[in-house]
């Protein structure tokens, strides 16, 4: 039997036309972008073109545009080059641990931090930001769309509000870009980070929206690269498959939409005609990302036995799996510890097709039946 991988939020197979650039990139476009040769042009020329091609799916300029090795980097880029001691942060409690896990450090610089929770729909709402900001506030960062719900936030409220208030502004666009159109001439954004891992381009490459006039002191120091913001040797053939992969999500957007969406409608329309009883969690959603309680099943034995029938899903977020633990941010939501243990996040994309959303759906029938039955039983 083929695997249906239905974990799309946390990385994306490569594009096999991407792969195929990579691979001749890999072996001709060899020089450094550093270098005033032909071999060192050809490179950058690459570099170059991927800028452009990342500037016009976001709707900017190709100098807003800092190449990174991921979106974990971009994030740790924003808040350790922009805070200093005695500034205020506002981020939110359901950040990823690229945002997460960098709080303590910046409350050991002398940061002070405040973090707002999502409201009962899983989105951040602009006045609870709002409340929180003080005479010292800096940054704001809050995720366009969260990993585990694939709830929408409001970026361009939240945005407004900061640029009124001279506060400077970071979104992860990590799991918006390539999958919501994404104009940053629209949307008051200072920073924004991305990953080609999550649009179908190669792991180990990401990007940093810095709008210009926005100041951030470099993470890494050593060369000149990215606008002396970024050393290291640039990874070409990563960059380059980036580019590719922006322009495609790009070309293809509203299409990918389109399908993604009845992808997902027909999904639960089967959950419903099998009488599968579930939740969904989160509304105001991106398209294909489904966070589904299922009462009474444990959510990591559901990913467990999904995999045996050769389908591949994720009991919470990618970064935080492996472990029993409830994810907080579903009990900050207001789901029981219980039914927080009972979700599980099923994602899809472009690559799926509705057969196997079928199976999908009567794979997951069969086993929670079987759950069932087995529970009756050891109840009675």
């Amino acid at each position: 039997m083929k695997r249906i991988y239905c974990d799309i939020s946390a990385t994306t197979p490569l594009e096999p036309r991407i792969g195929d650039f990579m691979h001749d990139l890999n072996l001709n476009a060899y020089g450094n972008p550093s270098s005033i040769h032909r071999e060192g042009q050809a490179a950058k020329a690459v570099v170059e073109k991927s800028r452009r091609q990342l500037a016009t799916a976001l709707s900017c300029t190709p100098d807003e545009i800092i190449f990174t090795s991921s979106g974990s980097e971009s994030n740790n880029m924003v808040l350790k080059g922009v805070l200093n001691p005695g500034d205020h942060f506002i981020t939110s409690s359901y950040e990823h641990p690229a945002i997460g896990k960098v709080l303590p450090v910046l409350e050991q610089q002398d940061v002070e931090i405040s973090q707002v929770q999502p409201d009962g729909n899983g989105r951040i709402s602009p006045s609870s930001v709002k409340g929180q900001i003080r005479e010292n506030t800096r940054l704001i960062s809050i995720m366009w769309v969260n990993n585990e719900l694939g709830t929408i936030n409001p970026v361009s409220e939240i945005g407004a509000i900061a640029r009124e208030r001279k506060i400077l502004f970071h979104s992860d666009g990590v799991q918006a870009f390539g999958k919501i159109r994404v104009n940053l001439s629209e949307i008051p954004v200072d920073f924004l980070s991305m990953s080609a891992h999550k649009l179908y381009g190669p792991k180990g490459v990401g990007a940093l929206y810095k709008r210009q006039g926005a100041a951030l002191t470099p993470l890494i120091h050593g060369g000149g690269q990215e606008s002396n913001l970024r050393a290291s040797t640039e990874n070409v053939s990563g960059i380059g498959g980036f580019g590719m992969a922006a322009q495609l999500a790009a070309d293809k957007l509203e299409e990918n939409i389109e399908q993604i969406s009845n992808l997902e409608a027909s999904f639960l329309s089967l959950l419903d005609e099998k009488a599968i009883n579930y939740k969904v969690n989160g509304k105001d959603r991106v398209p294909g990302v489904l966070n589904l309680t299922f009462p009474e099943m444990d959510g990591q034995s559901l990913v467990l036995q999904l995999d045996l029938a050769g389908i591949g899903i994720s009991f919470g977020a990618a970064c935080a799996s492996g472990t029993m633990k409830a994810s907080k941010m579903l009990l900050d939501l207001g789901l029981t510890e219980e039914d927080a243990l009972s979700t599980v996040r099923i994602s899809f994309g472009k690559i799926h097709n509705h057969e196997e959303m079928q199976a999908v759906a009567e794979t997951l029938a069969d086993i929670l039946k079987k759950s069932i039955s087995v529970l009756e039983e050891h109840e009675g």
